[in-house]
């Protein structure tokens, strides 16, 4: 017996189907245009930032020195001087004065951070902008976090911690904060501020840890300045003695 030809399937049946894929490719197209907005914000923030306008002056003289060579100084001094000018409000109440763009937060963005606790389970949790060994010195008298340029937002603001620690010999070169404190490495001071400015958020005590800091780290405002990994043990909440010299100093600049 021949097969009997299927019937035709229900005009409304296909209609729905059909709604569904139009609802299906227009939500599709307005996730498309929301991530090619988000990259032309970002684009505009990248284009606009000092690092990339650094970059670019430099390499337009290197392509021209006869020309734009002479003129290399003077265009240094003149970003140098906007880097440094108080940043103003514009009318739409966005702030002008070069471009800040703040990434947001993504789940994914927990893969980065830098591991586990390094060192014992005792002693005070510390976020540490370290030197490639004075991890392993600190071990002994806390629970070592280390924080890296690209993590150090997620860090602070998800990980359980007691100090944030600033190492003078961080920004060493071998290091993952090499150069931090030289003169043009604005990408490590972004990083450092931003750290800072979340630690300030929560209440976290800033701490620099070493002695002869450079005068970039040595102008900023610290909690407390320690030589010796001994005195990290003050901040150890299960500690029964508190610090007495948690007050940030007023004779420092803040970052």
């Amino acid at each position: 017996m021949a097969d009997q030809p299927e019937p035709p399937e229900d005009p409304a049946v296909e209609a729905a189907r059909e709604r569904h894929r139009a609802a299906r490719l227009r939500a599709a197209l307005r996730d498309r245009e929301q991530r090619l907005t988000e990259l032309e914000r970002r684009l505009a923030a990248l284009e606009g930032s000092t690092t990339y306008r650094f970059g670019r002056i430099v390499a337009n003289a290197a392509r021209a020195p006869k020309k734009r060579g002479a003129k290399l100084p003077r265009e240094l001094f003149r970003l140098w001087k906007e880097r440094h000018e108080p940043v103003q409000s514009s009318g739409n109440g966005t702030r002008s004065g070069g471009a800040r763009f703040e990434e947001p937060a993504r789940a994914e963005d927990r893969l980065l951070v830098a591991g586990p606790l390094h060192g014992p389970v005792r002693g005070p949790i510390v976020a540490g902008v370290l030197a490639p060994d004075t991890a392993a010195v600190l071990a002994e008298h806390a629970r070592i976090v280390p924080v890296y340029p690209h993590d150090g937002r997620v860090v602070l603001a998800d990980a359980d911690l007691d100090v944030l620690l600033v190492d003078v010999g961080a920004g060493a070169p071998g290091g993952p904060w090499a150069y931090l404190g030289v003169p043009g490495q604005f990408d490590r001071d972004r990083a450092l501020h931003d750290l800072r400015r979340a630690a300030r958020g929560r209440n976290i005590p800033i701490l620099l840890f070493g002695e002869n800091p450079p005068p970039a780290l040595a102008v900023l405002d610290w909690d407390a300045v320690l030589t010796s990994p001994e005195q990290l043990a003050a901040y150890d909440p299960d500690r029964e003695e508190t610090p007495c010299d948690h007050a940030p100093s007023s004779t420092a600049t803040s970052i």
